[in-house]
């Protein structure tokens, strides 16, 4: 059987690391809206454009995402992809409907924020801020985390445009 201090030892671990393990886990908020999982893939190139994804989940009432921006480009946009008629298109966005403790993913082939007139290269393994503002609740500031050109999320090859 452990001794005392060896049990306090080992609870004091514990108790510090469900601390940080939540303090990294926890997402941007406010009133209730939730913004996690910021990420865009690094830039190919030179190019001047990019674009960011996350999950948002609606707070209790329900709300409107009715704008983005960013430093890192000279133009942030809500867009979404659809497929019309067998075309794949890509328009912007003037707003997105927030269902009340409804998940709404931005992800490859569904909606995202589009970043035109990058300042600089999106470049692996750095981040940037983007706040996202809303109709009622508070903007929302999340770094966004830049991933190699390769990154896949879990969720790609399914229905990104759908809310749960």
């Amino acid at each position: 059987m452990p001794n005392l201090t060896t049990r306090r030892t080992a609870l004091l671990f514990a108790a510090c690391f469900s601390v940080t393990a939540i303090g990294l886990a926890a997402p941007a908020r406010a009133d209730g809206i939730a913004v996690d999982h910021a990420w865009a893939r690094a830039s190919a190139g030179g190019a001047t454009t990019g674009a960011a994804y996350f999950t948002l989940t609606g707070g209790a009432q329900p709300d409107t995402l009715v704008g983005v921006s960013t430093p890192a480009a000279s133009k942030a946009e809500l867009h979404e992809t659809l497929v019309e008629n067998g075309i794949t298109k890509m328009r912007a966005a003037a707003s997105l409907a927030i269902p009340a403790g409804k998940v709404v993913s931005f992800a490859p082939g569904g909606y995202h924020v589009m970043l035109t007139g990058l300042k600089q290269p999106l470049a692996a393994e750095q981040s940037f801020p983007l706040t996202l503002t809303f109709a009622h609740a508070a903007p929302v500031t999340v770094d966004v985390h830049v991933q190699g050109l390769g990154h896949a999320t879990p969720m790609e090859g399914h229905d990104h445009m759908h809310m749960q």
